[in-house]
Order: C-alpha cells, then sequence, then structure tokens
C-alpha cells in the first residue's frame, strides 16, 4: 500500500514538472535540437546556435508586450504592425528629419506607446472588444507606416551606428544582449512588483480583483500602453538590425507572438504566466522554424508543425489548471 502510494506521488511529481512552462519547454527543444543533429550533424555548432539565439530577439520583444495584456485577460493583434510603425517613425526622424540617436529611439518608443494607450482606451474606457480594437489599429498603423515611408525604406546611416549594429560581442548581437536585460526586468515587473501581482489577479480574475478594491481599467491601460512600447522596440531592433526602416517589417508577427505566449506557458484565459517561461516559449518557436528551414521541409508542413505544437501549448494550459483546480479541493 505505501509502495503504491509512493508511485502515485512520483508519478504526480513527474506530471507536475512536465506540465510546468519553464520545465516542459526544454524537453521539445532538446528533442528539436536531436532531431536536427542527426539529420544535420554539424548543426549543434556555435555558428547555428547564435543565429537561433539572435534571430529570437525580434519576435521576442513583441511577445513580451503581448504577454502582459494576455495575462490580464485581453489581447492585442497590433504589436507586429505597431512596431512597424514606430520603427518608421524613427527612420523618418533620422532621415528626414535629421534628429540624433536618442530622439530617434525617444520617438520610436512613443510612437508604440501612444498606439498602446489608444487600444487600452478603447478597450478599458470605451467598452470595445480587444480583439476588434486591436485589429483595427493594426490595419491602421500599416496603413500609416506604407503611407508616411511612401513605400520607400528609411536608412538610419546618419545616426552612424554600422560599426555598432556590426559588433558580435561572444559571436552574438549586442541587441541579444538588450533583450536578455529586458527579460530580466520583465521578470522583476511581474513577480517583484505590485503591479504585476495586480496584472495577475485582474486577469485571473476581474470581478474579485475590483471587489478587492483594485482599478481594473488602469491596471489594463498600463498593459496595453506597455505592450505597444515593447512591440516598438521589436521595431527598433528591426530597423537597428536592418540598418533601415521598412513598411514590410512585422508582418504577422502578432500571431507568432501569440503563439510564442502559449508555448511559454501564459494562461490564454489570462492570470498566469513568467518571463522565463515566455523567452523559453520564443526560444522553442524559433528553434522549431529554424530548423524546419535549414532541412528544407516544406513550407506548408512548416505551417502543420507549429499548428499542432499550438494545439499542444493550449492542451497543456488546460491540463495544468486542472492539476492546480485538484490542489485546491
Amino acid at each position: 500500500m505505501m509502495r503504491l502510494k509512493e508511485r502515485n506521488e512520483r508519478s504526480g511529481l513527474g506530471l507536475k514538472l512536465l506540465l510546468t512552462p519553464e520545465f516542459g519547454i526544454l524537453i521539445p527543444i532538446l528533442i528539436v535540437c536531436v532531431i536536427t543533429t542527426i539529420l544535420k550533424p554539424n548543426f549543434l555548432t556555435w555558428k547555428y546556435i547564435s543565429s537561433i539565439l539572435v534571430g529570437s530577439v525580434f519576435i521576442g520583444a513583441a511577445t513580451m508586450g503581448e504577454s502582459l495584456v494576455i495575462m490580464a485577460g485581453e489581447i492585442d493583434l497590433s504589436v507586429g504592425m505597431n512596431g512597424c510603425l514606430a520603427g518608421v517613425m524613427c527612420g523618418i526622424a533620422a532621415s528626414q528629419w535629421g534628429l540624433g540617436l536618442v530622439p530617434c529611439v525617444l520617438i520610436c518608443l512613443l510612437t508604440g506607446a501612444v498606439v498602446g494607450a489608444l487600444n487600452g482606451v478603447c478597450v478599458c474606457y470605451l467598452g470595445l472588444s480587444s480583439w476588434i480594437t486591436t485589429l483595427a489599429t493594426q490595419f491602421i498603423c500599416q496603413g500609416l507606416a506604407v503611407t508616411i515611408s511612401q513605400g520607400e525604406p528609411q536608412s538610419i546611416a546618419s545616426l552612424g551606428l554600422s560599426s555598432v549594429t556590426r559588433a558580435k560581442p561572444l559571436g552574438l548581437s549586442w541587441l541579444f544582449f538588450v533583450f536578455v536585460l529586458l527579460i530580466v526586468l520583465l521578470d522583476v515587473l511581474i513577480r517583484r512588483t505590485r503591479y504585476g501581482y495586480s496584472l495577475r489577479s485582474v486577469g485571473g480574475n476581474q470581478e474579485a480583483s475590483v471587489m478587492a478594491g483594485l482599478n481594473a481599467r488602469r491596471i489594463k491601460l498600463i498593459a496595453f500602453i506597455l505592450a505597444g512600447t515593447f512591440a516598438a522596440v521589436g521595431g527598433l531592433f528591426d530597423t537597428l538590425n536592418a540598418g533601415a526602416a521598412n513598411a514590410a517589417f512585422g508582418s504577422g508577427r502578432e500571431f507568432r507572438a501569440i503563439i510564442c505566449c502559449a508555448i511559454g506557458g501564459i494562461s490564454m484565459t489570462g492570470g498566469a504566466g513568467s518571463a522565463f517561461g515566455i523567452a523559453l516559449g520564443v526560444l522553442l518557436f524559433h528553434t522549431l522554424w529554424y530548423c524546419l528551414r535549414i532541412l528544407d521541409v516544406n513550407t506548408n508542413l512548416q505551417l502543420v508543425l507549429i499548428g499542432l505544437i499550438l494545439v499542444l501549448s493550449v492542451i497543456m494550459d488546460i491540463q495544468r489548471k486542472r492539476l492546480e483546480a485538484r490542489k485546491l479541493v
């Protein structure tokens, strides 16, 4: 009887570890890497690993912003084109207005924050659906980006950053280290601040949070503004990496960001998630995408596999919630 009880406890512990986002994500990452190494023996070299790490930062910045809105129980479909518009504004400020680095960066981040604030006001104070609102601002940002740039790349050569952007400390772009710093700061925000606690409370149970005295509207508004700012960081990364802003950057990024959030353990119904889970979700998504590309897998099959991973992630989220509900009984 005791052995049976111990066996059940061990199996329960194993299931708990498997359903833990940070631990559960490592397993498919290892599986993908092993399979790719078997098919392409030189895969596990710094050349490929560094390419995966650096390539993750662009979708990673948008994912960080998306995660905050999802944790608040909402959605933001504008993070891709919001970042694109912010990047274009940075390029316009550099190429046409002749501004320096700091003003260009501030204009970029302010553009993203303003779009985020617009989303937040419409959702939190006008009562509009976040799906409809952010879908509308997605098209608005895309139209403005193309119109303002006239469909032409906007060079930032005047900022004199070519030597900096080409620098490869430890074989990595310096953008990667900025991304790691942002992940750490996001973790502090989510787990160590009163706002992070309030954000998860509102996303988990808004009615109970309001009854407890939390201002749900303000908390969600801040989440949308932060999402817009992080989206702008992604657009800034694109612009700095390419040396020019382009109205084509960021297309479809919002859906990849949502997938990364789901993979990274952000509850799609709000209220739960971690910054490091987000980082691992981005790493898994980009590792899979990169490996499928270097193995010359058919594009349509790539979409099928990514869709299956999204479904699996949602199933794991449901199982995780069921496991937590059993604990409370």
